[in-house]
Formats: structure tokens, sequence, C-alpha cells
């Protein structure tokens, strides 16, 4: 027999903070000046756009992070985050990098990396918020709201989605929109009608991005493939 969910005691807003920092530094090679996330202003922005679709604040405000804990600057960083009223959530930096196909060497990939061409070793929380998100499918009605530009994330959501109850429970990517994988495009995010049978709405924050990022992306174009374009047309 099917167990009976219970109400939610928690509706939180998970953002992913590695997602953040690889959009900052794209920002400031596209703009050649550093750009400064306000974390304050990002977490009451959330809760504003929450509160204006019914959503209630986000309780808790939780955020991810990649973290080498003997990093003095990093530390620092948390104390500002906790200032700003965030929960935190921490993961050793060694235990985000993204697998490499079996057997690979990481001199492979990474050996070639220079000053001037650095290769970037790839981090995710994904996996983080997958497993936040089937803790939330043992209740009725979570209204989970997840900031990340991260595709991997779409099958764990949609599936929350068909499991809590119609009417009650709510699931929500917040990001800049111009700025994610182009994928979640493809399958239909932007697209209200579609959106609709996904079951996750979205929250577009390229409207804040100069109140948030200080850089305006509200004219940016959407995200779209790099390839397949013989498909596009269909």
């Amino acid at each position: 027999m099917r167990s009976r969910r219970v109400k939610s005691p928690v509706n939180p807003t998970i953002v992913d903070a590695a997602s953040l920092f690889d959009l900052s530094e794209l920002m400031e090679e596209q703009a050649g000046s550093k750009i400064t996330i306000d974390y304050g202003k990002f977490r009451e922005r959330l809760d504003s756009l929450r509160q204006s679709r019914g959503w209630g604040k986000g309780s808790p405000n939780t955020i991810l992070l990649s973290i080498d804990k003997n990093s003095e600057g990093q530390q620092r960083f948390l104390v500002m985050l906790r200032r700003s009223e965030f929960e935190l959530d921490c993961i050793d930096f060694r235990e985000t990098y993204v697998s490499l196909p079996p057997g690979r060497n990481p001199n492979e990939f990474y050996g070639a990396s220079t000053r001037d061409k650095p290769v970037k070793a790839i981090k995710s929380l994904a996996p983080r918020v997958t497993y936040i998100a089937g803790l939330m499918a043992r209740f009725e009605d979570p209204r989970l709201l997840v900031v990340s530009h991260s595709f991997d994330l779409y099958g764990p959501l949609t599936d929350l989605s068909r499991r809590i109850v119609s009417g009650k429970g709510k699931v929500g990517i917040a990001y800049f929109g111009s700025l994610l994988d182009y994928r979640w495009k493809l399958h239909g995010l932007f697209d209200e009608e579609i959106r609709k049978g996904l079951g996750i709405e979205f929250f577009d924050l390229d409207p804040y991005s100069d109140e948030l990022l200080g850089v305006n992306l509200a004219s940016r174009a959407r995200p779209a493939p790099d390839g397949g374009s013989a498909l596009s047309r269909f």
C-alpha cells in the first residue's frame, strides 16, 4: 500500500553557487571588468519573485557551495553569505568535479592547460540538488525553487512535479534566461504552454541582471544550440 504523504515542513530555495560563480567568470571575460554578485539582493529578489506567484518566501534559503576549507578567502565569503541570510551547505571541492570517462587520466584533459589558455576542471552541484528534489518527493505540497543553469536537473525536477499533489506543490527554475543550458529551451521551458506540461515554472532573472550582477542581460539573445540546425525547422 502506498503511504500517505504529508504536508511539507519546508519550501526551499536552493542556490547552486558553482553555477553563479561560472556565470560571473563568463561575464567578467565579456565585460572586461570584475563582476560582484550582491547575494543579499539576490535572496531578496528570489523571495519577492516567489511571493509574486503565491509561493511564499523561501524556507530555508540554502546555498550549495564547492569549498576549499583551508582557503581564508573562501571562509570570508561564507561569513558574507551568512550575513545575507543564506543557510550554507558546503561540499569539499574535490567531491564536486565531474567524473572523467572510465580509465582516463586527468592529465589527458588538463595537462595542456597554460596560464594564457587554462583548461578548467568542471564542477557540478547538480547531484546534490537532485538528492534534495528526491527528499521533497516525500511530501504532497513542496514548493521547491532551484537557481541553476544545469540541464542535468531536467529529469529530477520534472519527475518531482509529477509526484506532488496537483494544485498544491510547485517546482521551479530561476536563472538568467539568456545563459541557461540551451537544452532547456529545446524542451520548452520558455514556451508557456509546453512549460505547463513539464510542470516546471520559470523565473527569468535577466530583467534583474543589472540589479544583481551590474550587467544588463535583458536584451541578450536566448540560448540556442550550437549544432543540429537541420532539425531546427521541425
